[in-house]
C-alpha cells in the first residue's frame, strides 16, 4: 500500500501542498516584464533553487489566502500550515464560519470538520467523507509529492518577472518533461531574493485557484502538539485497498456480494467507529459500477426522496443524484448499495445482477 509522505523535502509542496478545486475564473495577475535570458537563470535552474531552499530547512510554517473563482462566483479561505521533517504536517482552512483541520505525525493522520474528527493509521490512505473538508464543488485536497523526485519529470519555463505584493518575483510555467499534465499546476511565482514560493495558480480553462502565500517562516520552533489529533474526539478509522475479491472477502466478516457478468476492479474496506463499509468496483458493459456493503445506517435517510422497487424479490429503494443512480436495500442489518453512471432504470437492471 502506498504511503504519502508529507515532508519538507519536496519542491512545489512547499505551498503546493494546498490545492483547492472549485468555482473559478481569470488568469494570473501582475504585469510581466520581458525576460532577458542572458541575464536571468533558466526556469529549471530557478525550480532547482526553490527545491534546495526548502530542502535545507527542518521546519516550515506560514499563512496563505486561497481564492477560487469562475465567471459566476468567487470564494476565499484563509490557510495556515506547518510542516516538520521527516513526515509531520498540519493544515488549517477557515472559510466563512467553517473550519477544517488536517494533520499527520507519521503515526496517525487526522481530519477535523463540521461532521467530526476522524483518525487513521498514517500507513493507510483514507477517503475524505463529505463534511470533513469542503465538499464536491470546492473540495480541499492537500497534495504533497511522496518524495523529492517528482520534479525530475517537470520542466519549468521562465515566463517573466514581476512583483507579488511588492516582492520582486520570477513567474514559472510548469510543464511535464515528456508532455501531458502536471496535475492542475500551471504557474508558480518565486521570490527572486530567497526563492521562497509566493503564489501558485492552477486552472483548467474554466476554473482557477490562486494560493497567495502571505507569510513563510523557515526553521521555526514548532511544538509537537501541533501535529497531534484532538485527543478528546478520536474516532478510529482503518482503510485498506484490495485488488481481488477474495482478498477483500478475507478482510471482513461481511458476506460480500458479487456482480454477474462483470470484471472486478478493486475493493476498499473501511472501519470507522465500529461500522464497516466495503466498496467494490466493477466494470460492466464498459461502465463503472460500485457495490457497497455496509453496517452503517447512513442510507436510511435517503428513502424520503427515493422510489420503491423490487430487486430479485427484495424490496429496495432507488434514487438518482446528478448523472448517477443508486439502488439500496437492507437485509440482516447489512445495507447493499449499487451505484451506476446512468438512469434509475439502469441501476435497477444492474442491481438484478448482484449475487450473494
Amino acid at each position: 500500500m502506498e504511503r504519502r509522505h508529507h515532508n519538507v523535502r519536496t519542491t512545489a509542496a512547499l505551498l503546493l501542498a494546498v490545492v483547492v478545486v472549485g468555482s473559478i475564473g481569470t488568469g494570473a495577475a501582475g504585469a510581466i516584464d520581458a525576460v532577458d535570458q542572458r541575464q536571468q537563470p533558466t526556469g529549471d535552474e530557478i525550480l532547482d533553487r526553490v527545491e534546495q531552499r526548502y530542502e535545507s530547512t527542518d521546519t516550515i510554517a506560514g499563512r496563505a489566502v486561497l481564492t477560487t473563482s469562475n465567471a459566476s462566483a468567487t470564494t476565499t479561505a484563509n490557510v495556515s500550515f506547518a510542516v516538520a521533517d521527516p513526515d509531520s504536517s498540519r493544515l488549517v482552512v477557515e472559510r466563512g464560519d467553517e473550519t477544517y483541520r488536517y494533520g499527520t505525525n507519521g503515526t496517525v493522520t487526522w481530519t477535523v470538520g463540521p461532521a467530526g474528527t476522524f483518525v487513521w493509521d498514517a500507513d493507510s490512505a483514507a477517503p475524505f467523507d463529505q463534511g470533513q473538508v469542503p465538499g464536491d464543488d470546492d473540495a480541499l485536497e492537500w497534495t504533497v509529492p511522496t518524495d523529492g523526485n517528482e520534479t525530475d519529470n517537470v520542466s519549468a519555463t521562465l515566463a517573466g518577472t514581476t512583483e507579488v505584493d511588492g516582492v520582486p518575483a520570477y513567474e514559472l510555467e510548469l510543464r511535464p518533461a515528456g508532455g501531458g499534465e502536471v496535475g492542475d499546476v500551471t504557474a508558480l511565482w518565486v521570490a527572486q531574493e530567497d526563492y521562497r514560493v509566493l503564489r501558485v495558480e492552477t486552472t483548467d480553462g474554466t476554473n482557477t485557484t490562486t494560493v497567495d502565500v502571505t507569510e513563510t517562516f523557515f526553521d521555526v520552533s514548532i511544538d509537537e502538539s501541533t501535529f497531534q489529533p484532538p485527543a478528546d474526539r478520536l474516532t478510529a478509522w482503518s482503510f485498506d485497498r484490495y485488488e481481488s475479491f477474495a482478498a477483500a472477502q478475507d478482510a471482513t466478516d461481511l458476506n460480500l456480494p458479487g456482480l454477474d457478468g462483470s470484471s472486478f476492479s478493486e475493493a476498499t474496506v473501511t472501519v470507522q467507529g465500529g461500522e464497516t463499509v466495503v466498496s467494490q468496483r466493477y466494470e460492466l458493459d464498459g461502465e463503472n459500477v460500485t457495490v457497497v456493503s455496509t453496517t452503517s445506517d447512513r442510507f436510511s435517510g435517503e428513502t424520503e426522496n427515493a422510489s420503491t422497487v423490487e430487486v430479485d424479490g427484495q424490496n429496495a429503494s432507488v434514487t438518482d443524484f446528478g448523472d448517477r443512480s443508486a439502488v439500496f436495500w437492507t437485509e440482516d442489518d447489512v445495507t447493499t448499495v449499487v451505484i451506476v453512471e446512468g438512469s434509475t432504470d439502469r441501476a435497477v437492471e444492474v442491481a438484478e445482477r448482484v449475487d450473494g
